[in-house]
């Protein structure tokens, strides 16, 4: 299909590189103008040069901190100001800070900071606009660690829970007013947000592939490709009766029994079958 999206206006946050880059360079390709929100504002204005080259258009205007109100506010202030109208939000913005070495309170602080408290603030900001408009579409990133971990990483799933939360109470308040909220539950998706946990290489690789051996019942980890396309439905009229909906988006893991269920506990069962 072609031009789904044809001369709307989407903000993607978390946007220069990762699922937030595939989404907005899909968004683009059916015809979207895509604004590019990142902190990494070099990385960020190479998507827009991408996109331009390929025939879509974009724009950046700044660094977009999520953890910093007042960026968030300038951002969205200066794409109203060029276009008058927001219709969509895909809101990828999200950091760990597990094995950063920090302090345990920092890292807590730092990760509620992106994950939560930013995606509060950018919602919000953003979804003032769509009332007065009375349409738009919401789309909130949230984990399948949330509620169906691999293994502990208590921030950051409290983080991407209350988005959760977030998506279903939002739903419910702007329903009548023509605005849909919608979140993607990503499973083991392999993009750069892995390399806070794991340099890339070989201990990596069987990490993850054992991962998607033993929890995913597709047997192989996810592309940020395979996030764009359900986040390409949430902001088409393909999904113009669903509202409210956290979908699993992992090869059947989070929904499915797959075959070890966990694969740390999987790992532990066998060290102690070895003893």
């Amino acid at each position: 299909m072609k031009d789904m999206l044809k001369d709307q206006v989407a903000l993607v946050t978390g946007a220069a590189n990762g699922m937030g880059e595939a989404t907005a360079k899909l968004y683009a390709q059916e015809g979207a103008i895509v604004i590019i929100g990142d902190y990494n504002v070099e990385k960020a204005q190479k998507v827009v040069e991408e996109i331009k080259a390929a025939g879509g258009q974009a724009r950046c205007y700044g660094q977009m901190d999520v953890t910093k109100k007042d960026q968030i506010k300038a951002i969205i202030d200066a794409t109203i100001a060029e276009f008058g109208k927001i219709d969509i939000l895909a809101a990828f913005a999200g950091k760990t800070f597990d094995g950063s070495g920090l302090a345990s309170e920092v890292q807590y602080q730092l990760t509620m900071d992106v994950n939560m408290t930013g995606m509060y603030h950018t919602v919000f900001e953003v979804v003032a606009h769509m009332k007065e408009r009375k349409s738009g579409k919401i789309i909130i990133c949230s984990s399948n660690g949330a509620f169906n971990p691999t293994t502990p990483a208590y921030e950051y799933h409290m983080a991407k829970a209350a988005c959760e939360s977030l998506t279903i109470n939002l739903a419910m308040e702007v329903a009548p007013l023509g605005i849909r909220v919608n979140c993607l539950k990503p499973g083991p998706i392999v993009t750069p947000f892995w390399d806070e946990l794991l340099p890339p290489g070989p201990e990596r690789d069987g990490l993850l592939g054992g991962i998607a051996q033993v929890e995913v019942p597709m047997a192989r980890t996810g592309t940020a490709a395979d996030i764009a396309g359900p986040a390409l439905f949430f902001a088409s009229e393909l999904s113009s009766y669903v509202t409210g909906l956290c979908l699993y988006v992992g090869g059947g893991m989070g929904y499915i029994y797959s075959h070890g269920q966990s694969f740390i506990l999987s790992a532990m069962k066998k060290e102690a079958a070895c003893k």
